[in-house]
């Protein structure tokens, strides 16, 4: 704020943050408020206020959506279940014959009308492409996550996905994971992508 930069992603992570430490939301937009007086900026402006009050609610409403097995928005499984589907490869023993592949816009998309967008766009280009029952994830705003076997097929899929611009016209990174040798590491690897 202070060299003159446009803060309205910082108050969505404010937003959030203080959704996390259990502020509810008037009292976290008073905390907003006195930051710019403080500063001597006055009031906050409606993008401020609007980025702050998108990053509460989606971080409250974040914990609700991991009780269903399925975004209602996007028809992708959650990442509770991607995490139900994992324990069962590591209690099959075969982990170490799937993959997870992560996609995302390489950039970063600041409205919140683009990322639902650019969200549902991508989940569509995944069920697309991904028609073998593996697991298809949303993982957060804008990214998803598949779970597949490591079979012949999937260098053609991977190579299909990255040539999409199907996340609301973006291009999409695109990232291949190994699940670790123990189930506890997979967690770790689980909650680092969310």
């Amino acid at each position: 704020m202070l060299r003159g930069h446009d803060v309205t992603r910082a108050c969505g992570s404010l937003g959030d943050a203080r959704a996390r430490a259990g502020v509810g939301i008037a009292e976290g937009l008073t905390d907003l408020a006195a930051l710019y007086a403080v500063l001597g900026r006055g009031d906050p402006p409606f993008e401020a206020l609007r980025s702050f009050a998108a990053g509460w609610t989606e971080a409250t409403f974040a914990p609700m959506a991991e009780l269903r097995c399925e975004d209602p928005l996007t028809g992708l499984v959650t990442l509770a279940y991607l995490r139900t589907r994992v324990a069962e490869l590591y209690r099959g023993s075969v982990a170490a014959r799937h993959r997870l592949v992560v996609a995302e816009p390489y950039h970063a998309i600041g409205e919140l009308a683009e990322r639902l967008a650019a969200t549902l766009s991508l989940a569509e280009l995944v069920r697309d492409i991904f028609r073998g029952g593996e697991t298809l994830a949303l993982l957060g705003a804008v990214r998803v996550a598949v779970l597949t076997p490591a079979g012949r097929t999937l260098p053609v899929r991977l190579a299909e996905l990255r040539s999409g611009r199907s996340a609301y016209g973006r291009r999409l990174r695109v990232r291949v994971l190994r699940l670790p040798e123990g189930y506890d590491e997979a967690l770790h690897l689980l909650r680092s992508l969310r």
